[in-house]
């Protein structure tokens, strides 16, 4: 009797789980290109290879593509060239060609809602004049894993020009649906041969209204985001000065007809070719008050550009509706824009502060 009841405990015990999945029979998909040509959709993964020789000890990337008429039967060719299952929880980036955000974005919106295998955290991006595919297939040894070097760009560009958002999908998805919120996506291009940011894609609803220039992009993140490196210039006798704002407050206020917009920002002067006397107050409160009307003139304008292209990218209307608690979708169009800036140029030390 005893030897029955251990031999029937080791039935249990010694039994696996039956949908258990090899880790060797995974393809971990860590980036994701979809794209529209030909009637048909294009799915690229790029998939994470660690198979390591000699020759190859780090870890490196390559591409499967799928074509299809609809996105599942995409996917299901992607996965049927995979030869693995593949494995989208580690999914970083998803790259949307501009085909697709002109007319298929309900598409994408619908497929990833039901697919639960995809995960919602990955960030979203356009890719500017090139296709999705080339870009994760621009792998080499300075950039083994496409999807990683995409979001190592996107971290340090808040040390450059602020030209990208990090919003993950969950967030975008959001603001997509909501009545009082557009949505701005990062794009990607090719530069001489090298991966780069570009410009902003901004939309009304489902529809792609129009691209941000890169000087619109910076002052959409001095307005959501605490920046870092946002660069303005001014001439003085024909010569001109730079500043950099490295930290900005932004209060935001919306009623009935007035968007109001108060910028308390710190900058720093990084180039002065009009020789001005940086040891004197004066020169900085020139500066501090010049630079703020540059600065309050070129906001305005961008919401204006805002209001003329029916893009809620600021998420005016749920300003005004956490405020009031009513909906009123078209105020913001027409509203005025009143614009205070607060600038204050670093004084300490004067000459010794400044970058030449």
């Amino acid at each position: 009797m005893k030897k029955l009841i251990i031999l029937i405990g080791s039935i249990f015990l010694l039994t696996g789980c039956y949908d258990n999945i090899e880790l060797n029979d995974l393809a971990i998909v860590s980036g994701l290109g979809i794209d529209y040509y030909n009637e048909n959709f294009h799915i690229t993964y790029e998939i994470l290879n660690d198979i390591k020789t000699e020759e190859n000890s780090a870890m490196l990337s390559y591409t499967v593509e799928g074509d299809g008429k609809t996105l599942s039967e995409a996917f299901a060719n992607a996965n049927y060239r995979v030869g693995k299952n593949a494995y989208f929880a580690h999914l970083k980036i998803v790259l949307l060609s501009e085909s697709i955000i002109k007319d298929k974005i309900p598409n994408i919106i619908d497929y990833l809602i039901r697919d639960t295998n995809i995960r919602d955290e990955f960030i979203p991006l356009v890719t500017e004049n090139v296709k999705p595919e080339e870009i994760l297939s621009h792998n080499s040894k300075d950039c083994p894993v496409v999807s990683d070097f995409l979001l190592n760009l996107i971290d340090n560009e808040k040390y450059n020009n602020n030209l990208a958002t990090n919003e993950v999908y969950q967030k975008v998805l959001v603001k997509f649906i909501s009545d009082n919120y557009d949505v701005v996506l990062s794009s990607i291009t090719l530069k001489d041969e090298e991966i780069s940011l570009s410009h902003f894609y901004i939309f009304n609803g489902y529809k792609v209204r129009n691209k941000l220039s890169i000087e619109e992009s910076s002052l959409y993140n001095l307005l959501t985001t605490n920046v870092y490196n946002v660069l303005f210039k001014n001439e003085y006798d024909n010569k001109n000065i730079s500043i950099s704002i490295n930290n900005a407050i932004q209060e935001i206020d919306v009623s009935k007809d007035k968007i109001k917009i108060d910028l308390k920002l710190e900058g720093k002067i990084i180039e002065n070719n009009a020789n001005l006397d940086l040891k004197k107050e004066k020169t900085y409160q020139m500066l501090d008050e010049d630079f703020g009307q540059i600065i309050a003139k070129k906001v305005k304008d961008f919401v204006g550009n805002l209001q003329k292209n029916e893009s809620d990218i600021m998420g005016l209307q749920d300003i005004y509706y956490k405020k009031w608690r009513k909906q009123n979708k078209g105020l913001w169009k027409s509203a005025d824009i009143l614009v205070n800036v607060d600038l204050k140029i670093n004084t300490k030390g004067f000459i010794f502060e400044v970058e030449q």
